[in-house]
């Protein structure tokens, strides 16, 4: 590990006669009381080539709450085939009145038709909107694991035979253009035979208590479905929302007046009302996941294979980066003089990074966690959050084009007692994700919280990091006696 660059600078040296107290975490070489001498605080402003290295992901966590759709291929980013799987949940809006079932002329043939419906953001749709698409639907023969990953096959045990099939685009030109333009979200509108629809209705009229809990209708009845693109190339869309909709008819007496003056009589006539029920959609609570194969271009596998302190971390899939945090060189200048007593009071670390090929109108991925190498995996399987020990979470600054991890402190006061540091305690990976928070307000203050961090997988991206170029923030006070 090389220090390249270590600047120092004092930002004001006093003379105090003052007892302070200290908390056993905030100091090293102390006890309780600070005996009274010259207090320097101290800010290190150091450059760091940290020399990360490309780490390509073999597999990854891909149940989020985007599925995506389509096929892309960009020179500079490469090929990227978007399919997924999905459970469904027994949705609130089943109310099919009852009623209706005891009219002694009630069947399922007054079911019409059924349609699965996908519906997309229109600011989530990357690439070409006009592209042609198509893509097919199974049914699921088995209920899904909540241990599968982007690698996920269903061939075999999972389908057979398509359900459905649509050609489509995203671009919505048969639309007018009030609804074209003011509409924020498209929809794809998948016919599905209307034998499925009546079965929905017959198992409901005969086993309502299916559509109870999610679980058991997916081991009993109806475990889900595999959406798969078939056709297409030049468009992604992110998938926010799917659900059934089931259209029927109802018979309704209605009095009708016909004929003119003395002829005139009143008649009863039946009518069809037409009615839609939405029995199945998709929820955080049952399983989806999307199945995404990308193949990296081999502008960025050149890259990557420079060794230079910059690389190209991509999504979905493809690439993280790994490095050795310089922990040792800290904490040296840290201990650099015994005979001082010294307050650590933060450690900031900051990555510059760009877009890899600007032109191609993939960005940036907004969010990298950074987490030690050995709890990468446990991390994702048990749906952790950043910790600040031993996992940071880093935002994308735009304005001064780098990535920001604060605070590192926790991480430096676990390791400045250990007798030896080895590569394991500081190895890092920096690995793309996709992160929601919360505020907490009191009358004094506000906090923000982490509530969920998972692998990026809303939309291609490639992000070229320049950790030879990282910049650690180090500060802290020392007292000579």
């Amino acid at each position: 590990m090389k220090l390249y660059k270590l600047s120092t600078l004092f930002l004001f040296t006093i003379a105090l006669f003052i007892t302070l107290t200290a908390c056993e975490e905030d100091t090293t070489s102390i006890g309780s009381v600070i005996a009274p001498g010259n207090v320097t605080i101290t800010i290190d402003e150091i450059d760091y080539d940290l020399m990360a290295k490309p780490v390509p992901v073999e597999s990854f966590d891909a149940k989020t709450g985007n599925l995506m759709i389509g096929n892309i291929q960009r020179d500079n980013y490469g090929n990227l085939f978007c399919s997924f799987v999905t459970s469904l949940m027994c949705s609130a809006n089943l109310q099919i009145p009852d009623s209706l079932f005891n009219l002694p002329d009630f069947t399922s043939t007054r079911v019409d038709s059924c349609k699965l419906v996908l519906g997309a953001q229109r600011k989530g749709i990357i690439g070409d909107s006009l592209a042609p698409q198509k893509l097919e639907v199974f049914l699921l023969k088995n209920p899904l694991s909540g241990q599968i990953t982007n690698t996920f096959n269903p061939e075999g045990d999972y389908y057979t035979e398509p359900l459905a099939s649509k050609s489509y685009t995203v671009a919505e030109i048969a639309s007018s253009d009030s609804v074209f333009y003011h509409n924020n979200y498209v929809q794809i509108d998948v016919n599905l035979p209307v034998e499925f629809g009546r079965t929905i209705i017959d198992k409901y009229k005969q086993q309502p208590s299916l559509f109870q809990w999610p679980q058991t209708m997916a081991k009993e009845f109806l475990p889900g479905f595999y959406v798969k693109t078939t056709f297409g190339n030049g468009c992604i869309a992110n998938i926010e929302s799917l659900y059934v909709a089931v259209f029927y008819h109802s018979l309704a007496e209605v009095k009708e007046t016909v004929g003119e003056g003395d002829e005139q009589e009143t008649v009863t006539k039946v009518k069809h009302v037409n009615n839609v029920v939405f029995p199945f959609t998709i929820s955080p609570e049952v399983v989806s996941s999307n199945i995404i194969e990308y193949q990296p271009s081999q502008n960025i596998i050149n890259h990557n294979q420079q060794e230079d302190g910059t690389v190209v971390i991509t999504t979905p899939g493809g690439y993280m980066a790994e490095f050795i945090f310089p922990m040792e060189d800290l904490i040296d200048r840290y201990s650099e003089d015994n005979i001082h007593l010294t307050t650590l009071n933060d450690i900031e670390l900051f990555i510059p990074a760009e877009s890899f090929d600007p032109e191609s109108g993939l960005g940036i991925v907004e969010n990298l966690l950074m987490i030690k190498s050995t709890d990468y995996e446990e991390f994702f399987n048990k749906n952790k959050v950043p910790d600040n020990i031993t996992s940071f979470a880093g935002v994308y600054d735009s304005t001064n084009q780098r990535y920001y991890f604060g605070t590192l402190r926790n991480l430096f006061l676990n390791l400045i007692n250990k007798e030896e540091i080895t590569d394991e305690d500081v190895s890092f990976m920096l690995i793309p994700v996709e992160i929601e928070t919360e505020t907490s307000n009191s009358y004094y203050s506000s906090a923000t919280y982490v509530t969920k961090c998972v692998p990026f997988t809303s939309k291609p991206t490639m992000t070229l990091l320049k950790t030879n170029e990282a910049q650690i923030t180090f500060s802290f006070s020392t007292q000579i006696i």
